[in-house]
């Protein structure tokens, strides 16, 4: 019993705290270890011009719009039902990327039309820059913020609420304000120059004040390892991009690819998040059932189980006109046993009876179950008195084998049982409190003729029909 309330436990847990594992923490320096390298061989041919490819801004569009949605309503989600208000401000993030980049794909010339449907080249080029600042002050913000911070649907709506008018803020700074911004596409082709070399300054610094704020934070759990990750991404798409110094450069492709690994990743952790916590659950569920139906003593069905089963077997006993057959069985003399041998003899000698009661029941739909203190029951479905009887005869006979000492019971000596029996065919005006009845009055019986013995009660078939007798296997 102890050991099913510890598993119980290590499953909560798991639930509720889990943190991320040594293979987690190794997987992630592999990806940053492979990260750099990737970001140090593409450094040096990252003004490589290439071809453009038709369709790529579309589909890297999309694919960052989808990715970065659901894992903004993930975080969302996760953060309200922990109640963390850490949570919900990463999930702002990645919301804030989806928002923006409705308009950023809108500006850039391929991404949506031939033509930027809103503003001008130069608007994609400012509207990159507010993407990566402003990702990374909201990564600030999440790792800045307190652990322990209650989190609420308020500050949720609050959130996106925010989000949807910086953006819109930000978007009209970057169309309407163009003529007042610095500019920062020069010969239709690089991207800033020395006298705007402050702005890639600016972009590539908030993403790695980002990042190393993320590595200070004294959590273990699976979010922060992999926002970390991902933060390391981020710093070498900023990199890459500005290194590149133009659209559709090698350093400018690249650059996409880990913009979507810093989103993708952290999504990839939070749905092995969910499978994790859906095998906890299963798992605590799973003893939580056993510990419902089963006796935590004697590994037997228990009250609760047997009372349910004997409805069940009954119902279907009366479809098929089928005789349905109750053992009740109680240990002699136990309270002396308790009293001669201490209350932990007594429990284990009731597990004992209870592998000798398991041993003589052989049929799948046999259930054994403890009634009560020393007391046991069996439901037989599909057997008469006969077939009945010989399966208390089997178990009277292996634990008379056992021997099982028992002082305070003369003559014997040993630990020995009285059995009722009782068996009907459910018919009109019968019940199962009927069959209950008839076998605990034989069992009344068995004792007042002086134990270690089995009584069977007079079988009360309500409706006519023919019986299997129980067929030890």
């Amino acid at each position: 019993m102890n050991q099913k309330k510890n598993d119980m436990q290590d499953e909560l847990y798991l639930i509720k705290d889990a943190e991320a594992g040594g293979r987690q923490f190794a997987l992630a320096k592999v990806v940053i270890t492979l990260l750099l390298l990737s970001a140090a061989i593409a450094t040096p041919l990252a003004m490589t011009p290439l071809l453009p490819i038709p369709g790529y801004m579309s589909a890297f569009g999309i694919a960052m719009i989808v990715i970065n949605i659901i894992l903004g309503a993930l975080l969302y989600a996760k953060g309200l039902i922990e109640s963390k208000e850490r949570t919900i401000r990463l999930g702002t993030a990645y919301f804030f990327v989806t928002v923006i980049f409705i308009p950023l794909i809108a500006a850039f010339p391929g991404g949506l039309m031939a033509d930027p449907i809103i503003g001008t080249t130069s608007s994609a080029v400012w509207l990159w820059c507010y993407w990566h600042i402003g990702f990374g002050l909201l990564i600030i913000r999440y790792a800045l913020s307190a652990g322990d911070m209650a989190g609420t649907a308020s500050s949720v709506r609050m959130s996106i609420v925010a989000v949807v008018v910086a953006v819109a803020l930000l978007t009209l700074s970057a169309t309407i304000g163009l003529p007042y911004m610095p500019a920062v596409f020069r010969n239709g082709k690089n991207f800033f120059d020395d006298s705007t070399l402050v702005i890639p300054v600016l972009v590539f610094g908030i993403n790695l004040i980002g990042l190393l704020c993320v590595m200070r934070i004294r959590d273990n759990r699976p979010e922060r390892l992999w926002v970390m990750v991902g933060m390391f991404a981020a710093c070498i798409d900023v990199w890459l991009t500005l290194y590149g110094g133009s659209r559709f450069s090698l350093g400018w492709y690249f650059a996409k690819i880990t913009s979507l690994f810093t989103s993708l990743v952290v999504l990839i952790s939070q749905l092995y998040g969910i499978t994790r916590l859906y095998n906890s659950i299963a798992g605590a569920n799973k003893i939580l059932m056993t510990q419902a139906n089963q006796d935590g003593l004697t590994a037997l069905s228990n009250r609760r189980c047997f009372d349910e089963v004997l409805e069940i077997e009954w119902n279907r006993a009366r479809r098929d006109k089928r005789s349905l057959a109750l053992l009740m069985i109680d240990v002699d003399f136990f309270k002396k046993y308790n009293d001669c041998y201490g209350h932990l003899a007594g429990d284990d000698c009731l597990r004992r009876i209870a592998d000798h009661l398991l041993a003589v029941i052989n049929r799948p739909g046999d259930v054994a179950a403890r009634y009560g203190g020393e007391e046991f029951v069996v439901i037989l479905p599909n057997t008469d008195a006969d077939g009945a009887r010989l399966v208390g005869e089997r178990l009277l006979c292996n634990l008379s084998q056992a021997a099982i000492p028992h002082a305070q019971n003369l003559p014997s000596g040993h630990v020995t049982l009285s059995i009722g029996v009782s068996a009907m065919v459910p018919g009109a005006g019968s019940s199962t409190t009927m069959l209950a009845l008839a076998a605990d009055k034989a069992l009344y019986e068995a004792k007042e003729h002086g134990r270690n013995q089995i009584r069977t009660a007079a079988q009360a078939s309500i409706a006519p029909a023919t019986v299997t007798a129980y067929l030890p296997g």
